[in-house]
């Protein structure tokens, strides 16, 4: 229940500051109005959904500051994790990144976002504590929704799928390389190009609304 809201919002398909009625959701997925209030307060501590006080939740905005905040956490967590995840990796898991890493450009948009979350999970396993893990996912939930906005919309032409693949693949010989400082150091890279383009993405959309909700005059 909780992932076919949570893919909805994700995936766009219930938009940013969408309001939907409660009793229209459990009418339309054919189940008690309990879980899905269970589901959508799961999805409201994940920051995607905002619950009123009626029988109505509305779709968390997508805002730069909120984007922005993500990515001071993940800059702030991630990089050094990863860096310290190098040493400690075992062959079993280098197997994984690497088969992460080829399901990341997989045809099927599904398999291919659950490769890339995999990836970067599996980049900083090692050296991840529980709390690490559950903060990160948090995080990790939070910033999919941008990286949706900007890479979804986006033509996936060869020159695209190559730019996303290496980018990631850099990754993994940093960490096969035993080169913590490089990890670190094309992480912040990665993660401050993401947040580059999803700024633009936001500050497009932002210019294009006014013109389109203005209506006649």
């Amino acid at each position: 229940m909780t992932a076919e809201i949570r893919r909805a919002v994700l995936t766009g398909a219930l938009p940013p500051g969408e309001q939907f009625s409660i009793r229209e959701l459990t009418r339309q997925l054919g189940v008690s109005h309990i879980p899905i209030r269970e589901a959508l307060r799961r999805l409201e501590s994940q920051g995607l959904i905002i619950l009123k006080q009626a029988q109505s939740a509305t779709v968390a905005s997508l805002t730069t500051d909120d984007m922005e905040s993500i990515y001071r956490l993940r800059l702030t967590i991630e990089p050094q994790l990863a860096a310290d995840s190098v040493a400690v990796q075992t062959p079993e898991g280098f197997a994984r990144l690497k088969e992460w890493l080829e399901l990341s450009r997989d045809d099927d948009p599904e398999v291919a976002w659950k490769g890339h979350h995999d990836f970067h999970e599996g980049l900083v396993l090692p050296a991840a504590s529980d709390w690490d893990l559950r903060i990160l996912n948090l995080l990790w939930t939070a910033a999919e929704r941008y990286t949706h906005l900007v890479f979804d919309p986006t033509p996936i032409d060869e020159a695209e799928r190559r730019r996303r693949y290496d980018s990631h693949a850099l990754l993994l010989q940093s960490a096969l390389d035993g080169d913590a400082t490089r990890m670190r150091d094309l992480l912040i890279q990665h993660f401050t190009f993401n947040e580059d383009e999803i700024r633009l993405r936001i500050d497009a959309l932002a210019r294009i609304r006014p013109a389109s909700s203005a209506g006649p005059r």
